[in-house]
Parts: C-alpha cells; structure tokens; sequence
C-alpha cells in the first residue's frame, strides 16, 4: 500500500457473544490521502493487486448493527468523514438509538471516530458497526449496487467518480472468500 507507517494494532478479547480473533485488528491512518482526500482509483488498484475484491461503497447512516464476517477477513478505508465505528462487541437490543447512542451493547470492545484516510484491516470474526451520528438518514446505503460487488461496467471508474456525501467507506475482501 505504498509508504504507509506501521500500523496500530488493536487486539479484541473474545466475548460472550463474539469470537474477535486472535490476529490483530490492523489501523493505518492518512492511507491513500492526497490533498485531504483518499484516491480512490489509487486504493482500488491497490487492493486488486494484492487480490483484494472490492465489492462495495457505502455511505453510513445513524446506525447500523454489529456484525462480523466468520470465514473472511475484510479491509475498509474511510473515503468521506468523519464518522464512529465501534469494535469488538455486539449489541444487546434490536432498538437502534439503545444499541448505537444508549448502553445496549456488551462491555468491552472498542470505539473509534475515524476520518478520511483511516484504513482497518479487519480479521474474520472482529465485529464491527460503522455509523454517523449526524447524519440525515438512520440506516446505510449502498452507493455501488448490493454490495457483493460494484454494479459497474467498470468497478474502477465508477468507485472513483460515485458522488460522496457523510460518512463513506470503501470495502474489499480476499478474491474469492465467502462473506
């Protein structure tokens, strides 16, 4: 990924309800930053190249559930910020201002505000829930069609000229896992 410095890393105790991993949750800040935004063209290409698929960009909302891939490590990079992503527990209520603003969610973990260029490379089995508490929308969207891949003709061009707007991320995992 080019000159980036060492990486911070993070180690997530299983809980009750979440296995975490043994592998370190790994954070690079100001990755792919040129002029205060992430190349986008330039992160995918890396990514590709290290046979990483990139399958989506997602624009959070005020909330979104806890959740973590079991057979699949994935990578995400904040391309539009900032926003706060929670690591390493679940939550404990389907009510979502209780699991994301309120205490409904095990003790423990982690919670990072994260801005343009924070990129993590997650271990399958590390939760996560990645939200912007002022944004317009409660929920998510996809920006690139469902997720399991870019509904693009070409995925490069159009992850780098999708529209950008509140929290954003860009998200890739191994070529060929199931997630």
């Amino acid at each position: 990924m080019g000159n980036l410095p060492e990486p911070i890393q993070y180690h997530l105790k299983p809980t009750k309800l979440i296995p975490n991993s043994p592998k370190p949750l790994l954070h690079y800040k100001n990755a792919f930053v040129k002029d205060g935004q992430v190349d986008r063209t330039r992160a995918f290409d890396t990514f590709c190249s290290n046979e990483w698929d990139v399958q989506w960009v997602v624009r959070y909302g005020q909330h979104q559930r806890s959740h973590y891939h079991s057979q699949s490590h994935e990578v995400m990079v904040v391309v539009s910020g900032p926003g706060r992503i929670r690591w390493g527990v679940a939550d404990l209520s389907d009510d979502p201002q209780e699991h994301t603003s309120g205490t409904a969610y095990e003790d423990g973990g982690l919670e990072l505000e994260v801005n343009v260029g924070d990129l993590f490379v997650i271990p399958a089995g590390v939760a996560h829930k990645s939200y912007d508490p002022s944004a317009n929308t409660a929920s998510f969207g996809c920006m690139t069609g469902d997720a399991r891949g870019i509904a693009a003709e070409n995925p490069r061009i159009a992850v780098a000229e999708v529209p950008l707007e509140g929290f954003c991320m860009m998200g890739a995992y191994p070529r060929g896992s199931v997630f």
